[in-house]
C-alpha cells in the first residue's frame, strides 16, 4: 500500500524551485480539531524536507512557509503564535511573520550555497488545528538562484487535509502481487462510514462507497490501483488516497511512443502502426505492421520478406543488399530490373535470358566466364572473338636460355601461351624428371605463369600447358620463357603463342624500347628479344612431333 497525498502544485507564475521538497504530516492524516469550542484543539505537525537534485548548487536568501490561519474551512491552524517552527540547517533561524502568516527561515549571512549533499529538513510542531474539515494550502517559496544571476523567488504548493475526528482509510492490499496475463486480484481496505469511496485503475472509476473488497478480474498488464476516498463540504472536500500495485507476467502493452535502445524481441503476432526502434530489434514471430520506415542511417535485417493479398508488392526504393553468407534469395514469379545490377559474388541460375531488343546485352566488364565440367556454352549468333580468328605470333622448340617479347595491342583481345613436353624416357633416375619449362606473360602489373615438365615417363600422356590472358587496348604484355635446365640436363619443348582479337579488332604488334613508356632510372631495362627457333637435340630419348 502506497499513500497518494498530498498534492503538489508549481506555481506557474514563477519559476519552478532550484529546490525540490516533499512534504508529510503527523499523524497521517491530519484531524480537524472538534467542532465543539470547548473542546481541547488537536495539535498536528508539518514536516518538509528539501533538497538540490542538480550537481550545481544553489544559493538561497531565504526560505517561507505559508500557513492559513483562522476558523474557516481552508486555513489548517487556529493560531500561528502557538506553533514551534524549526529547521536543520546549521545557522539558520525561524522566526514567525504574523502579518503575512508565513514562517520565514534565514541563513545567519546574505545567503548559503545549497549543493546535492545539503539535504535539511523544516519542522513546524505543536500546530493547533482549526475546526473546519477541508483542504488547505500549504506553500513553500524560496528565494534563489545559481551563478550570478539576480535571486528570484520560487514557490510550489501542497495541499494538506483535515479530516474529521472518526475518517480512517488505510491497509489497501493487493492479492496475489504477481498473476499470469488475464488473472485475478482481490483487494481489501479499511474504511469509515462518513465518506465516499472510489476504485480507480486504467479508464475504470468504480463506486465503491458500500464495499471493503473487490475482486478484478482477466487483468491483463502491470496495473495501480487507487482507492479515494472523499469527505467534507462539497465546497472545500478534503480527499486521501491509497495505492497498490499487481505485475502481470509477460503483460498486454498498450502506449503512445516506445524508443527502445536495446535489444527488442517479439516472439508473438505484432500489430503496430508506427514504430520507433533506437536499437537492435528482433522480431522471432509472425509481425504484422501498415507502415515501417528504416532510416538510412540503420539497417533492416530481415529473413523472408513475403507480400499478401493487395500488398504483395515489394518496392525498394534505394539499395537493396543481400550479403548473409549461404541465404537464398528465391523468386518465383517474373523480376524485372529496370537499373544497373550488380552481382559481385557467385551467381547460379537456371535460365538467363537477355532481352533480344535493340537495348538488351550482356555485358562481363571485369572479372571471367566459365563453365563447369560437362556444361556446354552455345551461341546461336555471331561471336566477336572469332571474328577474325587468332594470329599465330610464334611457334618453336624450346631448350635453354630465358627469352622474352613485348607486344602492344592494337585492339583488346586474348594472348594464349601453350607448352608441350616432346620427350619421354623410362629412365626414372633422370633430373629432369624434376625439372620444367615456364612461360610468363605479364600485363597491366599482373604476372600469369604456367609450367610443363622437361621430361615425362614413356607411355604417359603428352605434358601439355596453356594460359589465356586479356590484354586492353592499348596496353602491353610482356611475354617470357624460362628454359634454364639442370646441369647436364636433357630434354626438349615446344612452345606457341597466339594472339586472339575481340570482336574482330587489329592485331598485336611487337615493340622495340624505344616505343615504350620512359622508365624510372632506377627500374630494370626491359630486354626486348624475339623468341628464337632451337633445333631438338638427340638426347637419347624418344621425341614427339611438335603439335599440329
Amino acid at each position: 500500500m502506497a499513500l497518494v497525498s498530498p498534492t503538489r502544485t508549481v506555481d506557474t507564475t514563477a519559476n519552478e524551485p532550484l529546490l525540490a521538497y516533499t512534504l508529510t504530516t503527523s499523524p497521517d492524516p491530519l484531524k480537524a480539531s472538534p467542532e465543539n469550542p470547548q473542546a481541547p484543539e488537536e495539535k498536528g505537525e508539518l514536516q518538509i524536507v528539501g533538497s538540490r537534485h542538480s550537481g550545481t548548487p544553489a544559493d538561497v536568501q531565504w526560505i517561507k512557509v505559508k500557513v492559513p490561519a483562522g476558523p474557516m474551512s481552508p486555513d489548517l491552524a487556529a493560531d500561528l503564535a502557538k506553533v514551534t517552527p524549526r529547521i536543520s540547517l546549521s545557522g539558520w533561524t525561524a522566526r514567525l511573520d504574523s502579518a503575512a502568516k508565513e514562517f520565514v527561515f534565514t541563513p545567519s549571512s546574505g545567503h548559503a550555497s545549497i549543493g546535492p549533499d545539503t539535504g535539511f529538513t523544516i519542522q513546524l510542531s505543536d500546530i493547533p488545528v482549526n475546526r473546519k474539515v477541508g483542504t488547505s494550502p500549504i506553500t513553500v517559496t524560496e528565494s534563489s538562484r545559481t551563478g550570478s544571476s539576480a535571486f528570484q523567488p520560487r514557490a510550489t504548493t501542497f495541499n494538506v487535509g483535515k479530516f474529521p475526528a472518526d475518517f480512517y482509510l488505510r491497509n489497501l492490499i493487493c492479492t496475489p502481487l504477481v498473476i499470469n496475463n488475464g488473472g485475478d486480484v482481490t483487494l481489501n481496505w479499511e474504511r469509515s462510514a462518513n465518506a465516499t469511496y472510489e476504485l480507480l485503475y486504467g479508464d475504470t472509476n468504480l463506486n465503491v462507497t458500500k464495499d471493503t473488497s473487490k475482486r478484478i478480474t482477466n487483468v491483463k498488464s502491470d496495473t495501480t490501483f487507487y482507492l479515494r476516498g472523499t469527505t467534507g463540504d462539497a465546497s472545500n472536500p478534503v480527499v486521501r488516497i491509497l495505492s497498490a500495485q499487481v505485475s502481470v507476467i509477460k503483460p498486454d502493452l498498450e502506449i503512445g511512443n516506445l524508443t527502445v535502445h536495446g535489444t527488442t524481441r517479439l516472439n508473438g503476432a505484432t500489430s503496430t502502426k508506427n514504430l520507433t526502434v533506437g536499437g537492435t530489434a528482433n522480431l522471432t514471430g509472425a509481425t504484422t505492421t501498415k507502415d515501417l520506415t528504416v532510416n538510412t542511417a540503420n539497417t533492416l535485417h530481415v529473413r523472408t520478406i513475403e507480400g499478401s493479398g493487395s500488398y504483395g508488392a515489394l518496392a525498394i526504393g534505394g539499395r537493396l543488399t543481400l550479403s548473409t553468407e549461404g541465404r537464398e534469395v528465391n523468386v518465383l514469379s517474373k523480376f524485372t530490373v529496370a537499373g544497373t545490377t550488380q552481382l559481385n559474388g557467385a551467381t547460379a541460375t537456371k535460365n538467363l535470358t537477355v532481352d533480344p531488343g535493340a537495348d538488351g546485352y550482356l555485358w562481363l566488364k571485369t572479372g571471367r566466364l566459365d563453365t563447369s565440367a560437362g556444361t556446354h556454352l552455345n551461341a546461336y549468333g555471331t561471336v566477336g572473338i572469332f571474328k577474325n580468328s587468332s594470329q599465330t605470333l610464334h611457334s618453336n622448340y624450346i631448350s635453354s636460355g630465358f627469352r622474352e617479347t613485348t607486344y602492344r595491342a592494337d585492339g583488346a583481345g586474348f594472348l594464349t601461351v601453350v607448352m608441350t613436353c616432346l620427350y619421354f624416357t623410362t629412365n626414372t633416375g633422370w633430373r629432369e624428371l624434376n625439372a620444367y619449362f615456364t612461360a610468363q606473360a605479364t600485363t597491366a602489373g599482373v604476372t600469369h605463369s604456367i609450367s610443363v615438365p622437361q621430361v615425362t615417363f614413356d607411355g604417359s600422356p603428352q605434358s601439355k600447358n596453356q594460359m589465356s590472358v586479356p590484354v586492353a587496348k592499348g596496353g602491353t604484355v610482356k611475354v617470357s620463357l624460362n628454359n634454364t635446365k639442370l646441369s647436364g640436363g636433357q630434354g626438349n619443348g615446344y612452345f606457341s603463342v597466339y594472339w586472339t582479337p575481340l570482336g574482330g579488332g587489329p592485331n598485336l604488334t611487337q615493340v622495340a624500347a624505344a616505343d615504350l613508356p620512359e622508365q624510372d632510372e632506377a627500374a630494370e631495362e626491359e630486354v626486348l628479344e624475339t623468341f628464337s627457333a632451337d633445333a631438338p637435340t638427340d638426347l637419347g630419348g624418344e621425341p614427339s612431333p611438335p603439335p599440329q
